[in-house]
């Protein structure tokens, strides 16, 4: 459903191919001082089975964020796993609204 009007006709799947094929970490890489200093309550919730963002960035940003309360790792999710299985990120917000103290767990 979203990605139907991306994909229908060749020059905007050619576009949405240059998109997706500019995605790069280098503006979080960019920000990394700005996250070493970021002491607020953060929670850092990761889809395990989407292509396009490696786990390794969750614990990146879990080893970099001070505030880190903790990696939530969803196994078999994607992208837009909060539309399909709202509780994996409602549940941990949850948590963390009410117990916002960082536990550095990851």
């Amino acid at each position: 459903m979203y990605l139907e009007p991306l994909l229908a006709t060749p020059e905007r799947i050619e576009s949405m191919r240059r998109y997706w094929l500019s995605f790069d970490c280098a503006q979080t890489v960019a920000i990394e001082p700005a996250l070493r200093r970021l002491r607020v309550p953060t929670l850092v919730v990761w889809a395990l089975a989407d292509v396009f963002f490696d786990v390794r960035w969750a614990h990146w940003l879990g080893a970099t964020i001070p505030g880190l309360t903790r990696v939530v790792e969803v196994p078999e999710a994607k992208l837009f796993f909060p539309e399909d299985r709202p509780e994996a990120l409602v549940g941990p917000l949850r948590e963390l609204w009410t117990n916002p103290s960082p536990r550095r767990e990851s």
